[in-house]
């Protein structure tokens, strides 16, 4: 019912303001408004209902109580998060359509001024859901579900009484209005059912109830699976903002709401009816009859869907005509429809069955696969959408609307069968069967029977001829694939043919993907001559990819709860990743470097799970040890013979400053100073004396190297760091021994600089100091620029692309392109909510490591002080540089900080445990017998 009135609303509304300008505008706010509708409402069914249901058992006045709680704390946050909304209102129609500003310029404004007659919309959206939350668990389901076809007619009683004359933006706000109309309705009959069904409201706020505790704990992980199932179709609108034309936006909204009426009520009726069966039979564990039932509604929704895609691909366009090709939906506007409804078509078989085999994982229970399965939909959407977007304009969006799901389908099929074994999908159900009897075709059914098991029968197809056919299946794919390729680009298919089989070699073997990363990261893209065999060649791509891959088959969880600061790290990478739309740098660069930023959280979690010995943890340390020994070895040739990698002081203009394979002394410095505290862990570690000398050698290579880049951040942090590592090392004798290592390299280092004349220090003295070597400027300039009421910021490295525009120098030129400052940076590029989730990141990390350093084995607490050693260095270099965001650089220092996580240390405190009980043990039997034998001597003197 609620659908076919919302078909007759759409009617009218097409209707009345066709394709246009002003449409664009409200379905881009619209759309974002119910995003966050649907993002509230989906985390308040998964952890109202259940906390409720059981408060409901203890009486009604506990019910009472957390109803009436929770209605005034939603009411409050929904105000508060609205007046926000309300403040970066300019912001929303950038997030919705970023596009919009090049394809439809006239609909930003008009998008703006629509945005506060539209966010009514997300408090009463939000109210409703959660009064239908509660009325479902009471088991009244009649009248909310009725109460929505309020909203339609609504909506079309402001667009009948509105929409006739004005202006296009004073017409849609007539529509707006109405909507909102229609959601006050619902909420009062609601309310009205409410109070039937005798719930009752008082003005308290119970903010120490558990259940409330409850009911948000439980909305968290719910709350996350809505937010990545509601991107897919926001994705959708911000590239066809990017490719489209005028109109595109509401057409494509038209298109969906069409599909959904064909597609809406088979899908939620199938899984409403079938899941029940599911849940039963997951629950006595009757697989072979899940299987059966799944089977049956795979093939009826197959069939069925497969007919109906073929009459909508077929009839879309006099489906359109008749429906709405009347008043401002002229003739182009549904020619515009009917592309975008036809792309649409085509993935109506594989979406259903994906939908529904979604419901056979929550009747197992299996609702963690789901949470990934979302995320992986998220990305597939978003690649498919950018290169189909690109090809075929709005059409190709529909399509790769289309190509993710038929990849969701097989995912999950796939991973369906794994679990419960095989589904024997392409044998026919026993009541189809029935069905092809009653129609008089049994006959020929079993006509194809005998001949399939005369010629096709598993027994004629030894396991070996079916293997060799699979591959050779396989093969005609790749080798169609490869066809295909060829004619477009040689080069590159052949690269990814080689590609791909890397990628699988890596996935099959993490540690080496591990190891690839530190022999790699260093060298990808510099610029040094001699490293040219690293440029290009797509070999970031060749290491992002399997490791990206990866985070979808390890425990990601355990790591985040073992390093919670990787948990706020890929929360605020989401944050970035909103900006895509309207990043300076465009849609390519802006997901390679963020895939690379995710590549990081990645590599975390992989050094967490892998390393689980000794000597894996020795060969990561050993592999970054060995890698930057190189780069110091080069950055101490480069001073000395071919000065090219690096650049002159300004003030002390004779005094050369070495970058090695970065091209930067700044960056040298700061990989340097993060990784000296390793090195001298090893050191200290090593057991042979040969590999004692071997890692002495490295660092005091790598500490040449070091005070060759006369970098002074780094020279101050590195001390600051150096005094903590020493401090929390676990034993004085560690201590002394490292103390006089220190003083001996510092005189010997301070007669050499006295000796060749090397001003080690001298850069401390430069009148620039004050200004940070003309840093300040820079943080100014960003400064001036901020603006607070862009909730998202400029976009990933806005602060580059405008200090490249602005040309900030005093003096000597141009002091620098980039913001050098996280803080600052940050704050530009992505909001006070960026650098929010930055500095919690920032916190995290010395929290998380003090923490662990509280109970823990001597061995581990070296390593975390190596960590913390770590940790000070890019804390106190954030101020200066942004390295840390570098590509060549982040896989090390995420490397350095997972290590005192990794799961080798549990394996370290259980051994040490064991032989501490031993030792008690040992200790304790020896007294027993010296306190008893005195007693047997007194004994015997009496």
């Amino acid at each position: 019912m609620v659908r076919v009135a919302g078909l007759g609303m759409q009617t009218i509304v097409t209707y009345r303001y066709g394709l246009s300008s002003a449409m664009d505008a409200y379905t881009t706010v619209w759309l974002v408004v119910t995003t966050l509708a649907q993002l509230f409402a989906g985390g308040l069914e998964a952890g109202v209902i259940p906390v409720y249901a059981r408060t409901r058992v203890k009486g009604k006045e506990e019910a009472s109580r957390l109803f009436s709680t929770l209605l005034n704390l939603l009411i409050i946050i929904l105000l508060l998060f609205t007046a926000v909304l309300f403040k970066f209102r300019n912001q929303l129609i950038i997030i919705g359509g970023p596009g919009l500003q090049k394809s439809d310029p006239d609909a930003v404004p008009i998008g703006i001024a629509l945005a506060p007659y539209l966010l009514p919309v997300l408090i009463f959206m939000t109210l409703n859901s959660f009064m239908e939350c509660l009325l479902n668990a009471e088991g009244q389901f009649g009248w909310p579900a009725y109460a929505g076809i309020l909203v339609p007619i609504g909506t079309a009683m402001g667009a009948l009484i509105g929409g006739r004359s004005g202006t296009d933006a004073s017409r849609v706000i007539w529509l707006c209005i109405g909507q909102v109309g229609g959601l006050v309705l619902q909420l009062i009959v609601i309310v009205i059912r409410a109070h039937q069904a005798k719930f009752i409201y008082r003005p308290i706020l119970d903010l120490k109830n558990p259940a409330v505790k409850a009911v948000v704990l439980a909305t968290g992980v719910p709350l996350f699976s809505a937010l990545m199932a509601q991107l897919a179709p926001l994705l959708d609108q911000v590239f066809t903002s990017n490719v489209g034309h005028v109109g595109s936006v509401s057409a494509l909204s038209y298109a969906n709401k069409l599909n959904s009426v064909f597609t809406g009520v088979i899908f939620s009726s199938v899984a409403r009816a079938a899941l029940p069966y599911l849940s039963s039979q997951a629950a006595i564990k009757d697989m072979k009859s899940f299987k059966e039932t799944l089977r049956l509604y795979i093939w009826g929704l197959a069939i069925g869907l497969m007919v109906l895609s073929a009459a909508v691909i077929v009839l879309a366009e006099p489906v359109i005509q008749f429906l709405w090709e009347h008043g401002s939906f002229n003739h182009q506007a549904t020619l515009n429809t009917t592309w975008l409804l036809m792309g649409l078509a085509v993935g109506m078989t594989p979406t259903a069955i994906a939908f529904f085999t979604s419901r056979a994982f929550s009747a197992l229970g299996k609702t963690r696969v789901l949470l990934y399965m979302t995320i992986i939909n998220v990305i597939l959407n978003a690649i498919f959408d950018y290169y189909f977007g690109i090809l075929w304009g709005p059409i190709g969006i529909t399509l790769a609307t289309s190509a993710y799901y038929f990849c969701s389908m097989i995912i999950l099929l796939i991973t369906l069968s794994h679990m419960i074994g095989p589904l024997n999908l392409l044998t026919p159900p026993r009541e189809l069967l029935g069905v092809i009897w009653k129609l008089g075709m049994g006959d020929y059914y079993i006509q194809w029977v005998t001949w399939r098991e005369e010629n096709l029968s598993v027994q004629n197809f030894p396991y070996a001829i079916r293997k060799n056919m699979v591959r050779a299946s396989i093969m005609l794919v790749v080798l169609w694939a490869g066809a295909i390729g060829t004619i477009y680009n040689a080069m590159y298919t052949v690269r990814i043919a080689f590609g791909s089989i890397v990628i699988l070699l890596l996935m099959r073997y993490p540690y080496i993907l591990l190891m690839t990363w530190i022999a790699l990261d260093a060298l990808i893209g510099s610029t040094v001559p001699l490293l040219s065999i690293f440029q290009g060649g797509n070999l970031l791509s060749g290491l992002a990819a399997p490791t990206l891959f990866l985070l979808f088959l390890v425990p990601v969880k355990p790591a985040f709860k073992r390093m919670p600061t990787l948990g706020f790290l890929l929360a605020y990478l989401m944050w970035v990743f909103l900006s895509i739309g309207f990043s300076e740098i465009g849609i390519q660069q802006f997901l390679t470097l963020w895939l690379v930023y995710v590549a990081n959280v990645s590599i975390g979690v992989l050094v967490i799970n892998l390393v689980k010995t000794e000597k894996l943890m020795n060969g990561i340390i050993d592999g970054i040890l060995l890698q930057l020994t190189f780069v110091s070895g080069y950055g101490i040739y480069d001073w000395f013979v071919t000065k090219n990698t690096g650049f002159y002081d300004t003030n002390i203009t004779w005094l050369y400053r070495t970058g090695s394979v970065y091209n930067a002394p700044p960056t040298l410095a700061f990989m340097l100073s993060v990784a000296l505290a390793l090195a001298l862990y090893r050191c200290l570690t090593v057991k042979s004396w040969q590999g004692r000398i071997l890692a002495i050698l490295a660092t005091l290579t790598m500490l040449i190297a070091f005070i060759l880049t006369f970098a002074r951040g780094p020279f101050v942090s590195f001390a600051v760091s150096l005094v903590v590592f020493i401090f929390f090392l676990p034993s004085r004798g560690a201590r002394a021994i490292l103390l006089a290592g220190i003083a001996a390299v510092s005189a010997v280092g301070a007669i050499i600089a006295a000796v060749f004349n090397v001003p080690i220090l001298s850069r401390f003295l430069n009148n620039d100091i004050t200004t940070l070597n003309g840093r300040t400027y820079l943080w100014q300039a960003l400064l001036d620029h901020f603006d607070p009421t862009h909730l998202l910021g400029e976009g990933l490295n806005a602060s580059d692309q405008l200090l490249i525009r602005l040309q900030v120098g005093v003096g000597r030129g141009v002091i620098g392109t980039a913001p050098h400052n996280i803080f600052i940076g940050t704050l530009y590029d992505h909001g006070i909510i960026g650098v929010t989730l930055v500095t919690l990141m920032l916190i995290a990390i010395p929290w998380n490591l003090i923490k662990a350093m509280l109970k823990t084995t001597p061995e581990h607490r070296l390593i975390l002080a190596v960590a913390l050693a770590a940790y000070i260095n890019i804390i106190m270099q954030a101020f200066e540089v942004t390295v840390v965001w570098n590509q060549a650089v982040g896989a090390y220092v995420w490397m350095i900080l997972s290590l005192p996580f990794a799961y080798y240390w549990d394996t370290v405190k259980n051994q040490s445990s064991k032989e501490n009980q031993e030792v008690s043990e040992l200790e304790t039997i020896p007294r027993i017998e010296a306190i008893s034998q005195p007693k047997q001597e007194q004994l015997s003197h009496v």
